[in-house]
């Protein structure tokens, strides 16, 4: 990709895999509908339930079932390329699998948000070192309540 600087150069920067392709280099055989679903995911500003994923699938191309929404993303999942988040509504949600964070729920909007903090990195690798274990992942979903009407002050993590 090109891009002129403020300056008024040219200046090149290289764009990282799609989602699609790292479907491709895991060995997924990647169908036209799942490719759909793969650029439908990648689109996604959100963490979308399967209804939500099929309807915007669905807008696209109009052949495309629920069924084969649920086969890719159990495929997907598989191959740990998305992860499946609970966020207590009964409706699992997605997104794609990327650099390690973890999420806030709100219990009354539905939101997610995003955070990444070092101190509570550092603290999950001393209790996972102190009850001797190599940490190699980890995921964690805390849930709450917003109070009032200030900004959240997390922020969206949107590297893949």
């Amino acid at each position: 990709m090109v891009f002129e600087t403020m300056a008024g150069k040219k200046a090149r920067i290289k764009c990282d895999m799609s989602f699609a392709q790292k479907c491709t280099n895991t060995g997924i055989r990647m169908t036209s509908q799942r490719h759909l679903l793969a650029t439908v995911l990648e689109e996604a500003a959100d963490h979308p339930d399967v209804e939500t994923i099929y309807l915007r699938c669905k807008e696209k191309d109009s052949s495309i079932s629920i069924a084969s929404i649920y086969r890719s993303l159990g495929i997907f999942e598989d191959y740990q390329l998305i992860q499946k988040l609970d966020v207590g509504d009964g409706k699992a949600r997605f997104e794609i699998s990327r650099v390690e964070h973890d999420h806030l729920m709100d219990v009354e909007t539905g939101q997610i948000h995003e955070f990444k903090s070092q101190q509570l990195q550092k603290l999950i690798e001393e209790i996972a070192s102190e009850m001797g274990f190599e940490l190699t992942e980890h995921r964690l979903e805390i849930y709450g309540r917003k109070h009032g009407r200030t900004a959240c002050r997390c922020y969206e993590i949107k590297v893949y």
